[in-house]
């Protein structure tokens, strides 16, 4: 499976690998993660039955209002399994 999640402009990305606190969020053991200035790919496998949960830390770097784009999962080479959580207006305060 293949999970896309972007971030708002305004939001940092807190890469937890790089500060040495990868297991201080409860996430599902994924095959690889990619993170990006303002997104998160996330490939795993996901047997029949199973459900896995994948977090990220981020930081609202300035107070607004943002869209927060849609969240996106489908699997690698059928893409006729996919999921659609959709974006959403967000507002961050002081």
């Amino acid at each position: 499976m293949a999970l896309t999640q972007i971030f708002p402009s305004g939001w940092e990305i807190l890469n937890t690998r790089m500060i040495g606190a990868e297991d201080a969020f409860a996430s599902s053991e994924s095959d690889y993660r990619d993170i990006r200035d303002d997104r998160v790919y996330t490939y795993f496998s996901l047997p029949e039955g199973k459900e896995v949960r994948y977090s990220v830390l981020l930081n609202a770097a300035y107070a607004g209002k943002y869209y927060m784009p849609a969240v996106y999962c489908e699997a690698m080479y059928n893409h006729a399994i996919n999921a659609l959580l959709k974006g959403e207006w967000v507002e961050v305060g002081k």
